[in-house]
This record gives structure tokens, sequence and C-alpha cells, in this order.
């Protein structure tokens, strides 16, 4: 139900993630710059889970129901699988489509500021996110200090 909403929530750090940047950088990673990965990384999280909730009130203010803009969303997604949505729910779904896509360039600027205002450059972040992917050390590393600023 989540799934498809949550994935277009998470565009950026998916890409971020996914990226694979060619880069010359060292895999040394200090401390104090994966501590300001990881602000970067808890800012994301929750203007993530902003978006989201704005996607949401999007989805329910046309008319439908998160569970069934899923179910048409997948359905028109996969062209072997036939949506039984009707008219008026295809409407509502390409409505709230549109609206959510017009976010998508406000929601990439704010997502840069965020990275930005904890000290890394958006570059440098997905660079040690890329390192951080390819290194479990780095990702314990990180772990750790997530947890602790979580209280843990």
């Amino acid at each position: 139900m989540f799934k498809s909403l949550k994935l277009k929530s998470l565009f950026l750090f998916v890409t971020v993630l996914g990226s694979v940047a060619s880069f010359a950088q060292e895999n040394e990673v200090s401390d104090a710059e994966l501590n300001k990965f990881a602000d970067a990384y808890i800012n994301m999280q929750m203007q993530n889970q902003e978006a989201q909730q704005e996607m949401i009130a999007i989805i329910q203010n046309e008319g439908l129901k998160v569970e069934r803009f899923s179910e048409i969303d997948q359905a028109t997604m996969d062209p072997n699988k036939e949506s039984d949505a009707t008219p008026a729910e295809l409407k509502m779904h390409a409505n709230a489509t549109d609206k959510m896509k017009k976010m998508q360039p406000a929601l990439e600027k704010k997502a840069i500021e965020g990275i930005e205002s904890k000290g890394l450059t958006f570059e440098r972040f997905q660079e040690l996110a890329t390192v951080i992917q390819q290194d479990q050390s780095l990702q314990q590393r990180l772990q750790d200090i997530l947890m602790k600023s979580q209280g843990q």
C-alpha cells in the first residue's frame, strides 16, 4: 500500500545511494564528516516523512484512499496488468500524480539545502553515500552514530 508512495517520497535518497558516481576520493572518511553525513541523513528522513504526509493528503483530497491509489498506480505501471479502475478513479489518480510531480523540484531543493546546512555539498554527500554503501565498516560507524543520536 505505502510501498509505491514511499518509493516516490524517498526519490532523492534512493538516487543518492543508488548512484554510481565516479570520483577520485580516498575511502578515508573522518568522524566529523561521517557525523555531518548522519545529520544530513536524519534531516532527509524527516523531510521524507513530511513529504509522505503531504502526498497522502493530496491523494485523499483527490478522493482516493492511499491503498486504492497504490493499486491503480501499480496497474498503470505494469503493461501486463489490467486496471479495474473507473474513469473517475483514473482521473483522480492522474490529478494526484500531477500534483505530486509538481512537488518534486521543491522537495529536491529542500533536500539539497538540508544537506548543505549540515556542512556538506550535495556532491560530497553523494560520494559519501557511495563509499558508505560499499564499505561495511563505514556502515557500522554510521549505524553507531545514528543510534547514539537517537539516544540508544
